[in-house]
C-alpha cells in the first residue's frame, strides 16, 4: 500500500518505521530534516510537502502535535485529495475542530478517519499502540492495513471526532491518576521501576506538556458540553507547577517531583 507520513516526532518516526518495515511504500514529510532522514534511512521516501505526499499516497496519517497544525496540514494537502484517498489523524486535538477536518476532507471526495493514540513512545516504539477511532466503520475496515503496523489494539468509538473524545477521556483518568498516586505514594521516584522515567532521567513516555495541551482541550470540551471537571483542573494545577519547576519536556509524572518538594522532600 502507498502510505504517507506526515509528522515524524518522537512517536510518528517510530510509526513510519513500522510501515517500512512491514513492506509499505511510505513517503514522508516533517518540519526537521533530521527525523526525515532517519525515515528515508530506513527506506521511506521525502514527499517534501503535504502536498506532495498526498499526491502519491493512498493513505496518509497525521502524527502532529496540536489543532493548528493539522489545519495546516490538511489545507496544504486539500488539492491532491479526491476519490480513493483516505486521511488517518493520529494526532491528540480539539474534537470540533476535528470534525471540521472530516467534513474538509469529504467534501474532495476523500475519507477521514480521526484516530488518536494511547501507549507512548514506548507502544510506537514496539508497535503496540490503541487507537480510538472515530468515524466510518466502513473506512476502517479499509484502511486497517495501513494502521495495523504499529497498533496493538484498534477500537471504533463512534463517529466523527469521538475518537479525540475517547482519547482526551483517557488522558483525562490518566491524569488524575498519577496525580492522587503522587500525593498517596510520593511515587514514582528513581530506583524503584528499572524501566519507568523516573528510572532513567524522565525520559517522556508522554511529556508534561503534552498532557497540560490535553487536559485544556479536555476542559474546554467540557465546558461546551456542560460537564464539571473539577477533578481534572485539579491535575492541571500540578502540571502548571510541573512546567514552572522546568519539568515541562520530562515525563508528566514528574508531577511527583513537585508534591516532594511542596511535602519537604528534595526532587530527584
Amino acid at each position: 500500500m502507498r502510505i504517507g507520513f506526515i509528522g515524524l516526532g518522537a512517536m510518528g518516526l517510530p510509526m513510519a518505521g513500522h510501515l517500512v518495515a512491514a513492506g509499505h511504500d511510505v513517503t514522508v514529510a516533517s518540519r526537521s530534516r533530521g527525523p526525515i532522514e532517519a525515515a528515508v534511512s530506513q527506506g521511506a521516501v521525502d514527499g517534501g510537502t503535504p502536498r506532495g505526499v498526498a499526491d502519491v499516497s493512498e493513505v496518509v496519517v497525521l502524527c502532529v502535535p496540536n489543532s493548528p497544525e493539522v489545519v495546516e496540514v490538511v489545507e496544504g494537502m486539500l488539492p491532491a485529495l479526491g476519490d480513493g484517498k483516505t486521511v488517518v489523524d493520529c494526532s491528540t486535538i480539539d474534537p470540533e475542530v476535528e470534525r471540521a477536518q472530516h467534513a474538509r476532507v469529504g467534501a474532495t471526495g476523500a475519507r477521514y478517519l480521526d484516530a488518536p493514540l494511547s501507549g507512548g513512545t514506548a507502544g510506537a516504539q514496539k508497535g503496540t499502540l490503541t487507537l480510538m477511532v472515530g468515524g466510518d466503520p466502513a473506512v476502517l475496515a479499509r484502511t486497517e492495513p495501513a494502521l495495523e503496523p504499529f497498533a496493538g489494539l484498534v477500537v471504533h468509538v463512534g463517529g466523527p471526532g469521538m475518537g479525540q473524545v475517547v482519547k482526551l477521556c483517557n488522558n483525562l483518568i490518566y491524569a488524575a491518576q498519577m496525580t492522587a498516586t503522587a500525593e498517596a505514594t510520593r511515587l514514582p521516584v528513581p530506583g524503584v521501576v528499572p524501566d519507568s522515567p523516573a528510572s532513567n532521567g524522565w525520559q517522556p513516555g508522554f511529556m508534561t506538556d503534552l498532557m497540560a495541551k490535553d487536559l485544556d482541550l479536555a476542559m474546554a470540551y467540557a465546558a461546551r458540553t456542560g460537564v464539571p471537571v473539577a477533578t481534572t483542573a485539579t491535575a492541571r494545577q500540578l502540571l502548571t507547577a510541573a512546567s514552572a519547576a522546568g519539568y515541562g519536556r520530562e515525563d508528566f509524572s514528574a508531577v511527583a517531583k513537585v508534591v516532594l518538594s511542596l511535602a519537604g522532600a528534595p526532587a530527584s
